[in-house]
């Protein structure tokens, strides 16, 4: 069978719906189911997609669960990724905190995962990554690694209901930015501006940086639904954020500061104006998004009193015979974040 080709697992829905999963994707109708499920994020929209073709190249491979009516009982954005040091693997999605299958039932979930591994196995991946929130297969076959926590909050619509509901060391540390007289702008800056602050910022962590191409393609897949919030103090330049907006929800997703003017509270003064700014436009939810557990950006969020959830990210090994773990904790990858 030729990758791309449509193959039709069909299975019962209820007492008279065929279900059919296919490669074809109709945009419109694939948004519409995200944005009405439960299990959505920014992630598993159009957009994104759009985003990572366009800027790494990746080959799309989404698959769609249809009733025999035409309806969409079911999503799942996966990409071919060729890694130089992981191989082949299939990921849903890359790049994103959350991912994975969506669907109208667990029979819905459980079709486009078995098509799923036909196409990790058809492709000689080493594995097929899930990486999944509030929607983990029940499948015993999947290893499952809980590296990652994401952390979120409901948004009062006071701001100073929200800000006591944030810890008293925290609290203090954002006032402080404050009393430095920091300002917080929105759409003051364009991506190539972000990226400065950006690569410095996540170059000096020994992470990669992404292509300033990312950012730019972001804003023009995302629209409206994409901004980018900067900190300036004296006239310079001093931190920002790379945010989504999603249904109800405020996503600050890549960011960064200048490390020399963290001493000014700059990052705590950033995200709890990104807070403010979300209740007074009317978002109901700050999602902070993932940290890996024991690092810096974990510490960072856990003080904030918001709600951490595992994240269980599932695999299909393929070629691979055990768990992969392609963290930057990783210690084979310790010469390469110190160059």
């Amino acid at each position: 069978m030729t990758v791309g080709a449509v193959r039709v697992p069909t299975l019962r829905v209820g007492l008279d719906q065929a279900i059919s999963v296919t490669d074809k994707v109709d945009p419109t109708l694939w948004d519409e189911f995200v944005r009405s499920h439960s299990g959505g994020s920014p992630f598993h929209l159009m957009a994104w997609q759009q985003l990572i073709r366009e800027t790494f190249g990746h080959q799309p491979l989404h698959l769609t669960a249809m009733t025999s009516n035409g309806v969409v009982a079911g999503v799942l954005p996966l990409f071919l990724v060729r890694s130089r040091i992981f191989g082949r693997l299939l990921v849903s999605t890359p790049l994103a905190a959350y991912g994975g299958i969506l669907a109208d039932a667990e029979s819905v979930s459980k079709a486009i995962f078995e098509r799923a591994l036909e196409l990790a196995k058809e492709l000689k991946v080493q594995f097929l990554e899930l990486r999944n929130f509030r929607n983990t297969l029940p499948v015993d076959s999947l290893v499952r690694k809980d590296l990652y926590v994401t952390f979120r909050t409901q948004l009062k619509e006071d701001p100073e209901s929200n800000m006591l509901g944030i810890p008293r060391k925290t609290r203090a540390e954002i006032r402080e930015g404050i009393r430095n007289q920091l300002e917080f702008r929105a759409d003051a800056i364009g991506p190539s501006q972000f990226f400065d602050v950006y690569s410095r910022s996540v170059r000096e962590l020994g992470t990669p940086v992404y292509p300033e191409r990312l950012f730019a393609n972001g804003m023009q897949q995302f629209g409206q639904d994409c901004k980018i919030f900067s900190v300036h103090w004296q006239g310079k330049l001093v931190a920002a954020v790379w945010t989504l907006f999603y249904e109800d929800e405020v996503v600050p997703y890549f960011g960064g500061s200048i490390r020399e003017y963290n001493r000014l509270a700059v990052n705590n003064f950033m995200y709890w104006m990104l807070m403010k700014y979300g209740c007074e436009h009317g978002y109901k939810i700050f999602d902070f998004g993932r940290s890996k557990k024991g690092t810096g950006s974990f510490d960072f969020k856990k003080r904030w009193g918001m709600t951490m959830t595992e994240l269980a990210y599932q695999y299909g090994l393929v070629l691979q015979q055990s768990m992969p773990d392609t963290s930057p904790l990783n210690p084979k990858f310790s010469m390469g974040i110190q160059i």
